[in-house]
């Protein structure tokens, strides 16, 4: 009785909804959205977001952030002037490296890419529950 009832109001509710006339948008909305997307069009590679730089610049940033991390990881030790405190603290950090995160990062490494294709087909599952299903119902 009561799902009845639920159904006559969806019907109900369904009826005056599409009698209801289509929201408008404001007059300036297009000229706003084609000139963002216009100065978006025309700024330079270096402005944009990392992944739609060229490829040959994606990798020199890549190069370049690697050879700076080796030199931040080997300049304490090959300055002679660094303080002892400064040689002291990067070797404790390759102690650390080698004994600790070293031996475990295979593991880590494939517990990140089962994650990752856990994420992949929760995703997947999600699409077709909620959206070709509701497709299918149309």
């Amino acid at each position: 009785m009561e799902r009845d009832n639920d159904e006559e109001l969806a019907r109900i509710v369904d009826g005056q909804l599409r009698q209801l006339p289509l929201p408008r948008s404001p007059q300036t909305l297009l000229p706003r959205v084609m000139q963002a997307v216009e100065a978006r069009a025309r700024a330079r590679w270096y402005t944009r977001a990392w992944f739609t730089w060229p490829w040959p610049w994606k990798l020199a940033s890549i190069g370049a952030i690697a050879v700076l991390g080796v030199a931040v990881w080997r300049l304490p030790l090959v300055l002679p002037a660094a303080p002892p405190s400064v040689v002291a603290a990067v070797g404790t950090t390759r102690i650390i490296w080698e004994s600790l995160v070293q031996p475990l990062l295979p593991y880590l490494v494939a517990v990140m890419l089962l994650m990752a294709v856990a994420c992949v087909v929760f995703g997947a599952a999600l699409n077709y529950m909620l959206l070709e299903r509701v497709e299918q119902r149309r």
